[in-house]
């Protein structure tokens, strides 16, 4: 019985990700080969920066016919792309590569994304304009497939909507042509001396973009993106009471609980100290490290969940929220657990602080995963106190939307 529900609910997951995927290569940037300018990749930020060795062959490129004019910018003056050769480069390939497999190791793959988001938003504003850009959140990353590290590896960047002071980037990461992974970052910009006020950004011109129903679309789409992300907020947990509905079913929950294994026991953690060789532009942790910590902290607590009998495989990142700098010389502390099971399905969350040498303590970093471990029956968890409640009424709302 369980297997044939798996079998179903894995096929249905398949058939949603498929046209998730052709409805996202239908909307993404299509820069023509005529039109990608390759740069010096020896002086280019990205490449000194992430990769001090076995850069050989790595290209980065951008677009030939950027727009000049310093109130308005465009998404092809963004446009950025790196190809990382793991075919003819096996240690490139390796630096990327998860233990004993042929898969990318995705915590890696975070991390550069990150990078590539805060290139693409220095693109659109131009590097002489003295701002400073900082990732304020992801708001979705969807895995499509699984990505290997023996074929050559695509990911691009452009901006897709504006706001005052913010900037959407999508980022869609290709093997073969086809895209496995895309994601949303939304940065803000700063003002260069002092990071305390708002820099107003240029405002977007789709005038001579290539596609240009398609970048309205994507600006459309960026748009109803920061309406929905203030709406989740109003509607959050920790604003608005639960619904019937869901005191309900927490009720029932509780009454006739299916584990005995509660979310706080399966909650693991990890206190780092942050060195000055993870710094930032602007002498704090590159967001890029930490999102990698705690990925890769929220994926171990799903391997040790299903005793390592398979692989969890990611579906979805969402809402990894930057609410405050980490310091260099700081500690970071990242705690993860399972705060929601069904069927071969998992959610974890997971939070990152930063701890002060004086011992003072500030969240820093929230992240949101959704996992799927095929053929598995993964242990349900239950929650025990009011806040565990809260935390399962979230992770279940949250799947619910991805799956």
């Amino acid at each position: 019985m369980f297997l044939r529900k798996s079998f179903q609910y894995l096929s249905n997951q398949v058939a949603r990700s498929k046209l998730g995927q052709l409805q996202y290569q239908g909307i993404m940037m299509k820069v023509p080969q005529e039109m990608q300018k390759e740069e010096n990749f020896e002086e280019d930020r990205l490449v000194k920066a992430f990769f001090t060795k076995n850069h050989d062959q790595i290209k980065v490129y951008g677009h030939s016919q950027k727009q000049l004019n310093e109130k308005s910018s465009s998404p092809r003056n963004s446009w950025y792309k790196v190809v990382l050769p793991f075919k003819s480069n096996p240690e490139l390939s390796f630096k990327f590569r998860r233990f004993y497999t042929n898969q990318v190791r995705i915590g890696r793959l975070l991390e550069l994304m990150d990078y590539i988001a805060s290139t693409v938003s220095y693109n659109y504003i131009l590097p002489s304009s003295g701002a400073t850009m900082v990732t304020a959140m992801v708001d979705n990353i969807n895995f499509f497939g699984k990505i290997s590290a023996d074929q050559d590896l695509e990911i691009q960047g452009y901006v897709t909507y504006v706001g005052n002071s913010s900037i959407e980037v999508y980022i869609d990461v290709m093997q073969e042509g086809v895209v496995n992974v895309s994601a949303n970052f939304l940065m803000v910009a700063r003002d260069g001396k002092d990071h305390s006020k708002a820099y107003k950004v240029p405002t977007m011109d789709l005038d001579g973009e290539r596609d240009k129903e398609t970048a309205e679309l994507r600006s459309y789409l960026g748009k109803h993106r920061q309406e929905k992300r203030k709406q989740q907020k109003d509607r959050g947990l920790d604003r608005k009471a639960p619904s019937q509905e869901e005191i309900n079913e927490l009720h029932k929950f509780f009454m006739n609980p299916p584990s005995d294994i509660t979310i706080d026991e399966t909650q693991i953690e990890k206190t780092l100290l942050m060195h000055i060789q993870d710094k930032n532009l602007h002498g704090k942790v590159f967001g890029g490290f930490v999102m990698r910590e705690a990925f890769e902290l929220g994926w171990l607590n799903a391997y040790l969940h299903v005793k390592g009998q398979a692989f969890p495989q990611i579906i979805h990142i969402d809402d990894i929220q930057f609410l405050a700098p980490v310091d260099i010389g700081s500690a970071l502390q990242v705690q993860s657990r399972i705060t929601a099971v069904k069927d071969t399905i998992m959610h974890i969350e997971v939070n990152c602080y930063k701890i002060s040498p004086n011992q003072q303590k500030i969240r820093s970093n929230d992240l949101h995963l959704t996992l799927n471990v095929p053929g598995i029956l993964i242990p349900q968890v239950q929650p025990k106190t009011y806040n565990e409640g809260m935390q399962w009424l979230n992770a279940c709302r949250r799947m619910h939307y991805t799956i």
